[in-house]
């Protein structure tokens, strides 16, 4: 009797566990969270002994952002300022807030440094009183105080500017910006591609008296028209977006003095460099000191990437390092340089990413990390510790976790976080603390604080029973797949809500499979993982596979699609599907696939290349032309047009939208920045062409990812709709 009771309560407790709610697309979309809250935009302040975040309280016209400090060592806890609080500046319609979105900490974290309306504002810690810096019709973006706190830099009209907060006097450093020209900030395709997004194209010296800045000249890259359909009478904005083959931007780097005199006045003198064996610059800084500079050149194939010293004046270049691969060569940001000149470095060159040891002549000293495994970011360096902290998978691919190694090699690496499923971490410069953000794929972040050795010193906020618990879900399971070169590939089942092992269901699966894209992890779900949840309460089992070509597998895994893009992952794909099939609950005639983006080009291809194999496929921001895409992308896999034609033409879905059997939903935002919407337009012309029936849903002014929330749940409820009309009975 007792042993029945128990298993009766075990099971009550499971069914509460699970939840009683059925999930709606509607609620996915609702506010708060699902996943519940945690503290935003959290950074380290000046010193790394307090972190600040914003936290947001209350609902609809009570709600209330606060910008919060917390002590690392005591956990004490200072209200700074709330969004409520900041005052406006002006009347009526020309009134201008600024928003804690996007703060920044002066050098001494005296003040913070916000924006709003277009503008710039500086906020005193002690009075919490606003000073307006700057009114003007332009947008002053990218801004960032020098390193002594006296001034601050911004971009305005493409043009690199210095404030002087003293005496709010400005000096404009660059005077030739315009909608071809850009001066200390990157264009559209070396934000998409080669930087982190909101990354600066300029760099204060540690002694804030020069600019380093890169200048990108587009005037003969090609313009892309976009139209906005949804006005009386329409209008057209061009972007400047380089396909494969195309002109790209023209980088030059330029180094400008900005030292004020007694007068407050701003001088300045530049020297410009141009590397004329280098396609792109991909990154630059200063060396500690501020005497020289470290920049990378990086050739058009991207197969050779160059470390290179300079001294401000441009006189002597000395290159560190080169870095060569076959292949491609994948950016990074690992880079950090010692006060004596050696410095840190990452490196696939022997099949999985690792750290290097260099000296300042750039002699290769030791390596600090190896194994079958991959080092998937530096976080914090404490030179006077003789420690470097970096994140990596050497716990299995499907996790992520931190851990630190001795810059001299006598040790062997520790881990610092603990427990099942992957960390997002923030890393105190010197890694003394660390913020560290844990989940699994059902149960939403926490967030810890822990010391270098990865103790928890507290809780910085719970995010206990977050609302996904009221609901029934059904844990993703993972699975080990065989591949048909022997490789192990990873996979993850949602099945059926409820599930009966008795009945056979139709079968969705999820797909990216791109460079760099990693879809089955054991982290929380994320909004794809929440909508898969959402096809299972309807009766579908949802599968998603990794195959070559997604990161976490080290080098030959990746590079395995180079020259050909499609046929590799869809061989990954159909060895999934196989063992799909042979599932007892799965019914092999009734599968879908569905993806967006890269992954809307693999549904496309897997849809006109194995036809037989799926019945129903939604394509979501499609590329189906490797020509129509931008050119850093795609020349990095396939290379330039001119060399590779047979690769582009077996590429593209849309030389073969005539063998297309199933049924077809595509998708697209009329606004699409970054897979522009003429790629489903193409697609689709050739399905006329060859009479072959489609469905297409249009969103006017969506970007490459639907934002507006009544487009988005419309977006959704299509493809629920979609799938249930043509895989069920």
């Amino acid at each position: 009797m007792r042993r029945l009771l128990l298993a009766v309560l075990a099971l009550w407790a499971s069914q509460l566990l699970a939840g009683e709610k059925a999930l709606t697309l509607e609620r996915l979309f609702g506010e708060p969270p699902l996943d519940g809250t945690l503290p935003r935009e959290v950074t380290w302040l000046p010193g790394a002994a307090s972190f600040s975040f914003l936290e947001k309280s209350g609902a609809g016209k009570e709600a209330r952002t606060t910008l919060v400090v917390e002590d690392a060592a005591t956990g004490k806890r200072e209200a700074v300022v709330a969004d409520a609080d900041l005052t406006a500046f002006g009347e009526g319609d020309a009134a201008v807030r600024p928003r804690l979105e996007g703060y920044q900490w002066s050098p001494d974290a005296d003040a913070l440094l916000l924006s709003g309306g277009g503008d710039l504002f500086v906020l005193d810690r002690a009075t919490r009183k606003v000073r307006r810096l700057t009114a003007t019709p332009a947008e002053e973006e990218l801004a960032r105080f020098s390193p002594d706190g006296r001034r601050v830099a911004f971009v305005r009209e493409n043009d690199l500017v210095v404030l002087e907060l003293a005496s709010g006097k400005e000096a404009r450093i660059t005077t030739d910006g315009s909608p071809d020209r850009f001066n200390g900030k990157l264009d559209w395709v070396y934000t998409e591609e080669i930087a982190e997004r909101g990354a600066l194209g300029y760099a204060w010296s540690p002694d804030s008296r020069v600019l380093a800045y890169i200048t990108l000249d587009d005037a003969k890259v090609p313009r892309f028209p976009h139209v906005d359909l949804l006005e009386l009478h329409p209008t057209v904005a061009e972007q400047r977006y380089p396909d494969a083959g195309d002109p790209n931007p023209v980088a030059t780097l330029s180094v400008a003095s900005v030292s004020p005199d007694d007068s407050g006045a701003v001088t300045r003198s530049t020297v410009r460099w141009t590397g004329a064996r280098a396609e792109y610059v991909p990154r630059f800084g200063w060396l500690p000191g501020g005497r020289d500079l470290w920049f990378e050149v990086l050739n058009r194939a991207q197969t050779r990437l160059e470390l290179v010293r300079m001294d401000p004046a441009g006189t002597t270049m000395t290159t560190l390092l080169v870095e060569e691969d076959p292949a491609w060569v994948n950016l990074h940001d690992d880079l950090r340089f010692f006060g004596d000149g050696s410095f840190l470095w990452s490196s696939e060159r022997g099949g999985w990413r690792h750290l290097y040891l260099y000296s300042a002549e750039g002699r290769l000293v030791r390596q600090l990390t190896t194994g079958s495994w991959e080092v998937t970011g530096v976080e914090a360096v404490d030179a006077q510790g003789g420690w470097v902290v970096y994140g990596s998978t050497e716990a299995g691919p499907l996790t992520r976790n931190l851990y630190r190694a001795r810059l001299d090699g006598k040790a062997a690496p520790a881990r610092i976080t603990q427990g099942a499923g992957s960390h997002r971490v923030n890393v105190a410069p010197g890694g003394r603390f660390v913020i560290d953000s844990h989940s699994q794929p059902l149960r939403p972040a926490a967030m810890r604080l822990l010391d270098a050795q990865g103790r928890q010193l507290r809780v910085v906020a719970a995010n206990e029973h977050p609302e996904i618990e009221s609901y029934r879900t059904s844990a993703p399971e993972i699975v080990e797949v065989p591949g048909k070169t022997g490789a192990t590939l990873y996979a993850s089942v949602v099945k059926p809500i409820p599930f009966d092992p008795a009945k056979r269901y139709p079968a969705i699966v999820y797909v990216y499979g791109g460079p760099h894209s990693q879809s089955v992890q054991d982290a929380w779900v994320g909004r794809y993982g929440l909508l898969a949840q959402v096809l299972a309460g309807k009766g579908f089992v949802v599968f998603t596979i990794d195959g070559r070509g997604t990161t976490g597998r080290g080098r030959d895994f990746e590079r395995a699609l180079l020259k050909r893009l499609g046929k590799i992952e869809l061989e990954d794909q159909l060895a999934g599907v196989e063992w799909l099939k042979g599932q007892p609950y799965v019914d092999g005639a009734r599968i879908g696939i569905w993806g967006a983006s890269y992954g809307g080009f693999m549904t496309l291809y897997a849809m006109t290349s194995a036809p037989e194999v799926f019945r129903a496929g939604v394509a979501i921001a499609s590329v189906t032309d490797w020509r129509l895409y931008d050119s850093v992308y795609t020349e990095r896999y396939l290379k330039l047009p001119s060399e590779n034609p047979d690769g582009y033409r077996d590429s593209s879905p849309v030389n073969q939208a005539d063998k297309l059997k199933g049924a077809l939903l595509l998708i697209h935002g009329t606004a699409d920045d970054n897979v522009h919407w003429h790629n489903t337009l193409m697609f689709a012309d050739q399905l006329v062409k060859a009479g072959k029936p489609y469905e297409l849903q249009l969103y006017g002014g969506a970007t490459h990812r639907v934002l507006r929330r009544d487009q988005r749940l419309d977006e959704w409820a299509r493809l629920v709709e979609f799938f249930e009309r043509q895989l069920k009975p």
